[in-house]
C-alpha cells in the first residue's frame, strides 16, 4: 500500500498535529507529513514541525495555492488553521482538504464557532451529547461533506473547559483514523 503524503495546515497549539505524528512514528498510520503550512510563524505547531524535521511554509495572503501545488499532497489536513481557504484552491484540491471541528456538525458550526466558543454554545443549548466532526473543506465554514463523527457526552457539571478537554481527546482519537482510511 502506498504511503499517503499530507500537508498539515495549522496555526494553533498543534496537539492534533502532534497526535497524528505520534501515529506516523508508531507506524499506526502509513503516511508522511511533507510540510506544515502556517500563517503564524510563532505558533506551537511550528515547534511540532521542527521536532519532526518537517519543512515549514509561511503563507502570505495569496500564496496558499502556489504552496499546495508545489507540494502536491494527497491530502491537506487542517487543524487550528483559522483562515478561510481561498476559492481558487478548491479548483485544484477538491475533496483533498479536511478539517476537524469540535462539535457534531451541523450543530455549533459556521463563522465564529471555534475553540471554546463551540463548547460554551453546547452547554448554553443544554445538549446532552456533542462530539467531533471530520469533514471536507469547501467555500462555506463547516459545511463540507461529513467524513466521520464521534460523540462525547456533555456532563451535568461540565464547564466549557472540561468539555473542551474531553472533546480534544476524542479529536486525537479520530483524526488519524480518518487520514489512515483516506486511500
Amino acid at each position: 500500500m502506498p504511503k499517503l503524503k499530507f500537508s498539515m495546515l495549522s496555526a494553533g497549539i498543534g496537539s492534533n498535529f502532534e497526535a497524528i505524528m505520534h501515529r506516523v512514528v508508531a507506524k499506526d498510520l502509513n503516511a508522511e507529513c511533507i510540510s506544515l503550512i502556517t500563517y503564524a510563524a510563532n505558533c506551537k505547531a511550528v515547534e511540532v514541525a521542527k521536532q519532526y524535521e518537517i519543512p515549514i511554509h509561511l503563507v502570505k495572503s495569496d500564496n496558499l495555492l502556489e504552496i499546495l501545488q508545489s507540494e502536491n499532497p494527497d491530502l491537506a489536513v487542517m487543524s487550528g488553521y483559522m483562515r478561510k481557504i481561498p476559492e481558487n484552491v478548491f479548483e485544484h484540491f477538491e475533496n483533498k482538504i479536511i478539517n476537524i471541528h469540535p462539535s457534531l456538525l451541523p450543530s455549533f458550526g459556521g463563522k465564529g464557532c471555534y475553540g471554546i466558543h463551540v463548547h460554551e454554545k453546547a452547554i448554553e443549548a443544554g445538549v446532552k451529547i456533542t462530539g467531533v466532526t471530520v469533514h471536507f473543506v469547501n467555500k462555506d465554514y463547516d459545511s463540507g461533506k461529513i467524513i466521520a463523527q464521534s460523540a462525547v457526552p456533555v456532563l451535568p457539571d461540565d464547564s466549557p473547559e472540561s468539555l473542551a478537554k474531553r472533546v480534544l481527546r476524542e479529536e486525537h482519537n479520530i483524526y488519524w483514523q480518518v487520514i489512515r482510511d483516506f486511500f
